[in-house]
């Protein structure tokens, strides 16, 4: 997976070193604690970024652009073997963010560049419905360069990211191993009330095509 040796080196030896603290670590509260602590140095670690977009820009193996992934700018970074967690990037233009969706798993997120806006949400109903939710903004901040904030699983973990700046940034975010068995994450419509799967983009191909074998 990695082609740059500069890369191999510095990515994976701080992730190596995760992979084998974070197996001691029990519960989500911890792990987030765990890290808010260490996520800053990796992101902090300016030509480790410049290295990986050039990288992407030169098309070179690692990063994989084309990996399976839920949003259009995510790319991974590393998958821990042990499934334990995930890094992943996302580049957002001026602008962009994500749906307003939730998690599968505890989280931790971050910015190269600074000027992250992250809102999150709280869920007013019961929960009992599977395709409507009513759900409010609770908070709006704005994470700077270095700087962490918690994502947790399922519905304390509602929220969007992405850019309302003028400049393209990046986000990093270590992602806890799935908890929920699911191969979707929700999204939600604060208009409409209405809650939809979001799949990867490699899943829903393959559901899709089942469901052309199954018509044939």
């Amino acid at each position: 997976m990695i082609h740059d040796p500069d890369i191999q080196e510095r990515l994976l030896s701080v992730c190596v070193r995760w992979s084998e603290e974070i197996r001691e670590i029990i519960g989500n509260d911890l792990r987030i604690a765990y890290m808010h602590r260490e996520l800053p140095g990796l992101i902090l670690d300016g030509d480790l970024f410049r290295e990986i977009f050039a990288s992407v820009v030169e098309g070179r193996d690692y990063p994989d652009i084309e990996g399976s992934t839920m949003f259009a700018t995510e790319i991974i970074l590393f998958r821990d073997p042990g499934r334990e967690f995930s890094v992943r990037m996302y580049l957002w233009g001026p602008g962009e963010h994500d749906p307003i969706h939730d998690h599968n798993s505890w989280g931790v997120i971050g910015t190269v560049t600074g000027g992250l806006e992250v809102i999150r949400y709280k869920r007013l109903d019961d929960g009992t419905s599977s395709h409507l939710a009513l759900i409010e903004e609770s908070d709006r901040i704005v994470v700077q360069r270095g700087e962490t904030t918690p994502v947790l699983p399922m519905n304390d973990g509602i929220h969007r990211t992405g850019n309302a700046g003028e400049s393209t940034i990046v986000q990093v975010a270590v992602y806890g191993g799935n908890q929920t068995g699911r191969n979707y994450v929700h999204t939600f419509d604060t208009v409409t009330g209405r809650v939809s799967r979001l799949y990867s983009q490699q899943n829903r191909k393959r559901m899709l095509a089942l469901d052309a074998l199954r018509d044939l």
